[in-house]
């Protein structure tokens, strides 16, 4: 447990009879996992979406409410004030506005973003303190793995009924997945998503979910259309994971696309990399480090004389 979770915990102990924080909303879910879909996923709200999507929408909006009601606290002010500047540099809301859509920004600020030593986010202070209290255990678990989560890069290696099948680079991990955006896509292309994994597998469902409206990764140098290369993107994680200091590759990849070199590093990707979009994908084209490869950096920018 980090510092400020400590701290958390601490003040509310002290202040546990008093109305600081509302939890009704977090008890309405089931503790139990095969209580989930009746629970967690409320047919009313919920029944157009896919049952595993539906329960980390649950989540997700079960986290937003702690977030905001968090936020106005003293002692989470270092994570309030990051998300906060980072909201107003990224207007995350999705293309043409901002290429970096609420799905992608809501999982980095909550889940990704990070401070102290501790290496504290939203996501975990928000599971320290539900632990505390020994609320819901079901509701605890989902968010689990909305925290462990991150951003990968995935080789599409085709159809399966609904389902498309990416590999995970460096990992080498194949996984079936819905994507709700919709988006299909074809082999080989390469996606920069956040895929949530079944947080139940006694409920057996099957396959995982990519969270994030898919960015497609593509190659400018030739017809606009055109797919990066695997063999590009591994060259990048080659000249890339030695930064995170650790020695194991799988785990090196793994801080690496959650933390990037530093906290804006993906944020900065995504703006910099953006070409274009359609409703159920956004492309993305280079490698955030060669700067001339991205569209929007300022070194392209100066290249074609606009700054």
């Amino acid at each position: 447990m980090g510092p400020i979770s400590k701290k958390l915990i601490d003040g509310f102990k002290k202040t546990k009879n008093q109305k600081v924080i509302n939890f009704s909303g977090i008890k309405e879910a089931k503790a139990y996992a095969k209580d989930l879909d009746k629970g967690v996923v409320s047919e009313d709200e919920l029944s157009k979406y896919d049952p595993l999507h539906a329960v980390y929408i649950y989540a997700q909006n079960k986290v937003s409410v702690l977030v905001e009601q968090l936020s106005e606290l003293p002692v989470l002010s270092q994570l309030t004030n990051a998300l906060s500047k980072a909201d107003d540099i990224y207007l995350p809301s999705s293309p043409p506005m901002s290429p970096h859509t609420t799905s992608y920004f809501t999982c980095w600020g909550f889940f990704d973003l990070c401070v102290g030593i501790k290496n504290e986010s939203f996501g975990t202070v928000i599971l320290d303190f539900l632990k505390n209290l020994k609320l819901d255990t079901g509701l605890i678990k989902i968010i689990e793995c909305m925290q462990n989560s991150r951003m990968g890069i995935f080789i599409h290696k085709g159809h399966l009924d609904r389902y498309v099948i990416l590999e995970e680079l460096v990992t080498g991990k194949e996984m079936k997945v819905i994507v709700p955006s919709g988006y299909q896509g074809k082999r080989d292309e390469i996606w920069f998503a956040r895929v949530m994994p079944e947080p139940f597998p006694e409920l057996n469902y099957g396959y995982s979910v990519v969270f994030t409206t898919p960015y497609i990764l593509i190659n400018l140098n030739g017809d606009l259309g055109s797919s990066a290369k695997r063999d590009d993107w591994e060259a990048f994680f080659d000249r890339n994971l030695k930064a995170t200091g650790e020695k194991d590759k799988i785990k090196a990849y793994e801080s690496f696309m959650k933390y990037g070199k530093n906290k804006h590093f993906w944020n900065e990707y995504i703006f910099e990399g953006y070409v274009n979009y359609q409703a159920d994908m956004i492309m993305l084209a280079g490698f955030p480090d060669k700067p001339l490869s991205m569209p929007h950096s300022k070194a392209s920018q100066r290249e074609r004389g606009e700054i």
